[in-house]
């Protein structure tokens, strides 16, 4: 818990590092870093996470030509959380800003972030994040954690809110609370389910609070092609079933568990078509999950939950 909050960040020069975490990805990892040269407030370093095995001649010499702007750290297994993490050892800013390697933004985006951060006692910042078929509106929330586990997200609303959670792709936090809750938690796997929610709650535990702006707004292309995110067919549905188990064996009392068994039916029957009727490893992953969750371990604060 938060004995003394942290220095107000605009007490002090201020500086922003933006953390970008690429597998795989081209075109789209060098059109976001051609737009961070218009930002209105200039970061003072831009850091590449990459976890790509490699890329193509016209990606390499940009990132060449462009050295003296950006930071590229390789990352030899791609891995979500593996990736901030270690962007949290290296940023020197005093508020971190991560972005997606295929989102696109207005140049006031690090500015707008900036400008939430006069309360001392805000660890992190979500932004709006439209995508192809979404539709804004005006509901007063921009995300839920239900009593039994269910994530309701809503961040395309237009108004301004505390929130319980992050989005991966546009979120900011400042340096010194990341060093405060620490890593990322790496059990997460595959498709990388709940590890913004598993940090963001790690963060209200220590008294910090999360707001969520609607003016620091991006466009999440989903690239169809890269992505740490999307692992083959079958991985993709063990590490779903891994990481609700997870995230459920960590936070949630037992009376609740049976609600996820029955959202993820779906998930099942997919698998088990695409497996040929063997559900197995399956029962291994939910079994894997509990041996490292240590039930009970992870805290919710009731406030940041809605009822079913």
């Amino acid at each position: 818990m938060v004995s003394r909050p942290l220095m107000n960040l605009f007490e002090k020069p201020v500086t922003v590092s933006v953390v970008i975490c690429t597998f795989n990805r081209e075109e789209p990892l060098v059109h976001v870093l051609e737009l961070l040269k218009d930002q209105t407030f200039p970061p003072l370093e831009i850091l590449v996470i990459d976890q790509s095995r490699e890329h193509r001649p016209g990606t390499w010499n940009y990132l060449r030509e462009n050295q003296n702007r950006i930071r590229l750290i390789p990352l030899s297994s791609p891995a979500t959380t593996a990736a901030r993490n270690r962007a949290r050892k290296e940023v020197k800013g005093d508020l971190v800003l991560f972005l997606d390697d295929d989102v696109l933004f207005y140049p006031g985006l690090i500015q707008q972030h900036l400008e939430n951060y006069k309360d001392p006692f805000l660890g992190a910042v979500t932004g709006k994040v439209l995508y192809d078929g979404s539709e804004e509106n005006d509901l007063p929330w921009a995300a839920r954690l239900t009593r039994s586990g269910k994530y309701l997200r809503n961040f395309t609303t237009n108004q301004r809110c505390p929130i319980p959670t992050l989005y991966g792709c546009n979120m900011s936090l400042r340096r010194d609370v990341l060093q405060e809750v620490g890593e990322f938690d790496l059990n997460y796997w595959g498709n990388f389910l709940w590890e913004e929610v598993d940090y963001a709650l790690q963060i209200w535990k220590q008294g910090y609070q999360i707001l969520y702006d609607p003016k620091a707004v991006v466009f999440h292309v989903m690239a169809p092609k890269g992505g740490s995110r999307n692992p083959p067919p079958r991985q993709y549905l063990e590490s779903t079933i891994f990481n609700d188990w997870y995230f459920f064996f960590k936070y949630l009392p037992a009376g609740f568990w049976p609600f996820l068994l029955y959202r993820q039916k779906r998930v099942w029957f997919q698998y088990v078509l695409a497996s040929r009727g063997n559900p197995l490893p399956l029962f291994k992953q939910i079994i894997r999950a509990l041996k490292l969750a240590k039930p009970g371990s992870g805290v919710i604060n009731k406030k940041l939950l809605k009822k079913p």
